[in-house]
């Protein structure tokens, strides 16, 4: 497995260019996930680390022509991101030609629709930018202190508006945590102890072994 930093990632980047590669996110979703993976983990986004390594992203992105399918997956891309799905935001800053042609009626004829379509709550991603970095940060605090696991497993389970909105105000999850003043590595490395001892709990005990005399009565 290669040991992953900020240069590696631009470099292996370059490397699929310079081959003529797909460097679409759907391309790098099917051919290279692990790539895809640590450049997320690294950059925040895919396309922040495709600009890292110089190129244009506007010309990797294979969105020129919108078909349902596309939009969907456009969607579900960004909101893999952490990136803020209202209407507002999308169709004045984020990606205006997916908002048009999203809305259109030969596509779906509304921005709720599509949210739909791709899987998402509609009046959840409303709710996002209500957040502000002050209030993820204490809402954070506040189920540290109840005791909540904070992974990222467990919150995009139990409370994916929060690590949506966090996602959108911070560069990742676990820089939140950090922001929050939390120990991230230290959350993180005690989900799978939790899990261990749920399953040794919940495991029957061994029968106690008899133990018998040599002598007969």
């Amino acid at each position: 497995m290669p040991k992953w930093n900020n240069d590696a990632i631009a470099s292996e980047i370059l490397r699929r260019h310079g081959a003529g590669l797909d460097l679409s996110y759907s391309g790098m979703t099917r051919e290279d996930l692990p790539l895809l993976r640590a450049a997320t983990r690294y950059f925040g986004s895919w396309q922040a680390a495709v600009e890292y390594a110089g190129l244009d992203y506007e010309d990797i992105r294979k969105y020129k022509h919108w078909t349902n399918e596309r939009i969907v997956e456009r969607i579900r891309e960004l909101y893999a991101q952490g990136a803020d799905l209202s209407w507002r935001h999308v169709s004045l800053t984020l990606d205006p030609s997916l908002a048009a042609a999203a809305t259109k009626r030969s596509h779906f004829g509304s921005w709720r629709t599509a949210l739909e379509e791709a899987g998402l709550d509609y009046d959840a991603i409303r709710r996002y930018r209500d957040w502000s970095e002050e209030e993820v940060l204490r809402k954070v605090r506040d189920l540290y202190a109840q005791g909540q696991p904070l992974n990222a497993k467990s919150m995009e389970k139990n409370n994916i508006t929060l690590i949506t909105a966090a996602r959108r105000r911070f560069p990742s999850w676990d820089r939140t945590l950090a922001a929050a003043g939390l120990d991230y590595k230290g959350i993180v490395m005690r989900a799978p102890f939790r899990r261990k001892r749920k399953l040794e709990a919940g495991r029957p005990s061994a029968p106690p072994t008899r133990s018998f005399s040599s002598s007969r009565r």
